[in-house]
């Protein structure tokens, strides 16, 4: 069922079990690299290399190189590419153990425009770390 006009929103997608219900969220433009801002305290050799999802939500991999010294609590910023909210939206976000990096919480803050996911921490100097930040959206 999907619960808001043009899409976007589903409940009981993805399961096949009766009874049971799962809140999907799909639709929305799919991000690209170029739609992160990285700040300067990933380290200068520090790059966006993959991302998947929609602004509504997806994963950013941040990979920063051997000769990088980080500083504490560096950011990634996505600028919302399906408009502005009417309001600031809510934001749960997490580190997938995947990456190399050292896990830490993921603080974020958001205003009607753009989303800000915070490493809380410093990310490990002179090593190539790949730090992979998951995210979903709801306003």
């Amino acid at each position: 069922m999907t619960l808001f006009d043009g899409g976007g929103l589903e409940l009981g997608a993805g399961t096949t079990t009766p009874g049971k219900s799962r809140l999907k969220i799909s639709g929305g433009t799919a991000i690209v690299t170029g739609d992160w801002a990285i700040s300067a305290g990933w380290g200068p050799g520090a790059t966006v290399t993959a991302v998947s999802g929609t602004d509504s939500r997806g994963t950013v991999t941040i990979t920063t190189s051997a000769a990088d010294t980080p500083t504490a609590n560096p950011t990634a910023t996505l600028t919302f590419k399906d408009g502005t909210w009417t309001v600031a939206p809510f934001v749960a976000a997490g580190m997938n153990a995947a990456g190399t990096g050292v896990a830490t919480d993921i603080p974020w803050t958001s205003t009607a425009t753009t989303m800000i996911l915070t490493y809380d921490g410093t990310p490990a100097a002179v090593l190539s770390r790949t730090y992979i930040l998951s995210y979903v959206v709801v306003g």
